[in-house]
């Protein structure tokens, strides 16, 4: 008996998956947290299958877990492609429960997660191994409720594997997270708090030479798309998904180098006030032909500590203030600001600063004022309308030709202004109203400073520019102005 079991050769199990060089490199990816994809059609599901049976088969006893937004979307996608794909000698499944047992004590659980609720059930557990597919349909802190699970009591390397296209609710932290830190998959971030390594793969459909060899319309079907999803859905293009409010944004036609605004050009400041909510000031410009220019952005993010409005205060002035040598001698002095527009809630006056002496409490504007604002320029209301303030920011990012047949706009924004950069092209339409962008607390704040700087303007583009010629001009109708008014008080 004993030589006939010496004798019995180990029976080899085939796996009918061939990996092309994205998913290769999606496998054998050490990283703590490695997204996969970009467009559709390059393979992220039958990858991330394989990937969660690889790490099953390789860490005997393991615990996995591969999670989709809805029951009939996991069994759609990543049920069926792992009984398509995974060899039934393999495991055992359980359909009542949704568990595949394999046959060295790994389990591999399909779950779904459709609300903060579910995501919370998870607390407390021991995870080896999470898989997400479709990860931007997913609220970031549903999977943050999850990756607070993933560790390994037997010791195994932790893994957290997730697949996606741009857009959908989770787009914007998605793509934070996974794509602009690790600038667009050309290196590996950290987190700064778990000190997990993280990793992005963009892949296309054109990565899959299968795909592209047994279904050669599905191309030509992207295609077709309406320009916002074919550049998302085709090209895997983060910065254009359907939905998108502001879908002309093109970085190569609205993001500019610095340079020195000349002296003469009219500018104004606008801010979405904040404290514990991030703030956001900017410095606009305008030159002879009517461009406008954002040139400085002042602001704070979720994580950045937090600054009282008086400092804030004290900060614009500083950065409004620049240095000229006239005749030997160094002058300093501020800017020429015509106006800072603040937002509406900035000039509602508190409750809880009321004294004897202020017995309509303060404003947000008082606060501005005390830290020295009123030295640069006078505040004005800002126009509170939605829908006219994201009509004027299309109206400013509109693309047209100049005469030298060059694509261009009329706004231009400094690459230093970042966040505004980050956050402008991850806005969605408001789905109540698609004449609005949807207010989000987490992005909408640098827009908001945006548009009510461009509207400000807008309503008032009849105010010629600041030439030196209408410098004078304005001068001399300051000067008719107040002896005017000399005269009638003494009449």
């Amino acid at each position: 008996m004993n030589s006939v079991i010496r004798n019995l050769k180990p029976k080899r199990i085939e796996v009918p998956y061939t990996p092309h060089p994205k998913q290769a490199l999606f496998h054998s990816s050490p990283e703590t947290e490695v997204l996969f994809g970009g467009s559709k059609g390059p393979g992220k599901t039958a990858a991330l299958v394989m990937e969660t049976l690889a790490y099953a088969l390789e860490h005997p006893g393991a615990t996995c877990y591969l999670f989709r937004t809805t029951y009939d979307d996991l069994e759609a996608n990543l049920i069926t492609e792992w009984i398509e794909k995974v060899p039934p000698e393999l495991y055992e499944y359980k359909d009542s429960k949704h568990i595949a047992k394999l046959i060295n004590g790994s389990k591999v659980l399909f779950r779904y997660i459709r609300n903060y609720k579910d995501a919370k059930k998870y607390k407390g557990r021991s995870i080896d191994f999470i898989g997400i597919d479709e990860l931007t349909m997913f609220e970031e802190k549903w999977i943050q409720e999850v990756l607070s699970c993933l560790r390994s009591a037997k010791g195994f390397p932790t893994r957290f594997r997730a697949t996606t296209n741009p857009g959908d609710i989770g787009h914007a932290w998605v793509k934070k997270r996974y794509v602009t830190s690790t600038d667009y998959g050309k290196k590996v971030a950290v987190d700064p708090v778990t000190g997990n390594t993280i990793k992005f793969i963009p892949a296309t459909v054109y990565d899959n030479p299968i795909l592209m060899k047994n279904d050669p319309n599905y191309v030509k079907r992207l295609e077709n798309l309406p320009e916002a999803q074919k550049r998302a859905y085709l090209y895997g293009d983060w910065d254009a998904f359907e939905g998108m409010a502001f879908e002309k944004w093109n970085e190569n036609i609205h993001v500019i180098e610095p340079f020195k605004i000349p002296k003469h050009w009219r500018r104004w400041i606008a801010v979405d006030n904040g404290y514990t909510d991030p703030f956001a000031w900017y410095w606009f410009a305008v030159d002879e032909l009517g461009t406008v220019y954002v040139y400085r952005e002042f602001t704070r993010d979720f994580d950045d500590p937090k600054i009282i409005y008086t400092k804030q205060a004290e900060k614009v002035l500083e950065l409004s203030k620049y240095t000229e040598i006239e005749n030997g001698q160094v002058i300093e002095e501020y800017e020429k600001i015509d106006y800072i527009v603040a937002g509406h809630d900035a000039w509602a006056r508190h409750a809880a600063t009321k004294t004897v002496n202020t017995p309509q409490g303060k404003s947000i504007i008082d606060y501005y004022n005390e830290g020295g604002l009123n030295q640069l320029a006078a505040f004005v209301k800002p126009i509170t309308d939605r829908r006219l303030r994201k009509a004027t920011i299309l109206e400013y990012l509109e693309p047209f030709e100049d005469n030298e047949g060059n694509l261009t706009s009329k706004v231009k924004i400094f690459r230093t202004c970042k966040k505004l950069i980050e956050t402008l092209p991850l806005l969605v339409n408001d789905p109540k109203d698609p004449e609005k962008y949807q207010e989000d607390s987490m992005i909408d704040h640098w827009a908001d400073a945006f548009g009510y700087g461009l509207l400000s303007y807008h309503v008032e583009k009849s105010k010629k520019p600041r030439t030196k010629q209408n410098i004078i001009l304005e001068h001399k109708d300051r000067l008719a102005r107040s002896i005017r008014r000399k005269r009638k008080r003494l009449l």
